[in-house]
């Protein structure tokens, strides 16, 4: 680590102001010299905000899963945040964006744990084998640190944009789910893209394997996979700006559609 905790602790309570006021910052990397270890420790106390503020913990989510968002952001790897049940919002309302900063939306599977998954080594069947359900997923990025500016540990250190989760309304069990052949597409205010799901790491699944092991190696840090979280893998296409009167449909096949306004 290159901060001390309380250079930490500064870092996480100016991206809570950005976060309260909606506001976007320059990357913080522009101006402090940090490494990875200390932007998650920067992560856990920006979640201690929110967590005081309201939220409880209710899963995770990872990013940069797939060749398609690794370019568009300039990353070479996944990164990954936790969800809190304050950031999910129900499909059959308007999504108010107004409040938050760089917002772009982006389609992905969410998975509902149905035991604990941890560990290192674990396989795409190994988190099939833990999963209870599969849904559709929109969700909506609030990104504090300058969204495609920002390095990589200013991604984690802001809980990896965390915004907004929409999850559908259909729930499929993994075996229910024919993944080699399911597309994903959505189109935001005429802007249409389409992409298989497997261009997430080869399988959606494959990022949760992938979290297991990161969370074990960052013992309790991250958080922990517990039963009932909700995960959500990553986008397989580039994800889209969205603003007040934006219209999105996205369509993931056997797991049904999401149609959203966002004011």
């Amino acid at each position: 680590m290159k901060l001390t905790a309380q250079q930490q602790q500064a870092l996480a309570d100016r991206l809570f102001e950005a976060v309260k006021a909606g506001q976007g910052i320059d990357p913080p990397s522009n101006t402090i010299d940090y490494d990875f270890e200390d932007a998650y420790q920067v992560r856990r106390r920006l979640v201690d905000h929110l967590i005081a503020t309201g939220g409880r913990p209710k899963g995770h989510k990872i990013g940069f899963t797939s060749e398609a968002m690794q370019k568009m952001y300039g990353m070479t790897g996944p990164d990954f945040g936790i969800l809190l049940d304050n950031m999910f919002t129900p499909e059959n309302q308007p999504v108010r964006v107004t409040h938050l900063s760089n917002t772009r939306a982006e389609p992905e599977i969410a998975f509902e744990l149905a035991r604990p998954l941890e560990g290192a080594g674990l396989t795409v069947p190994d988190v099939l084998a833990a999963t209870a359900c599969l849904r559709a997923a929109v969700e909506v990025i609030d990104s504090r640190v300058g969204a495609m500016k920002a390095r990589a540990n200013d991604s984690l250190a802001d809980n990896a944009g965390a915004g907004w989760i929409i999850l559908g309304k259909t729930a499929l069990r993994p075996d229910q789910v024919n993944f080699a052949g399911l597309t994903l597409t959505m189109d935001v205010d005429g802007h249409h893209q389409a992409a298989l799901a497997t261009d997430v790491m080869g399988h959606p699944a494959a990022p949760l394997a992938f979290l297991a092991g990161k969370l074990a190696e960052l013992r309790g840090l991250g958080g922990h996979l517990k039963a009932g979280d909700i995960v959500i893998t990553g986008a397989p296409v580039r994800s889209v700006e969205v603003k007040s009167g934006s219209r999105l449909h996205a369509d993931f096949g056997s797991l049904g559609t999401i149609d959203l306004t966002f004011i």
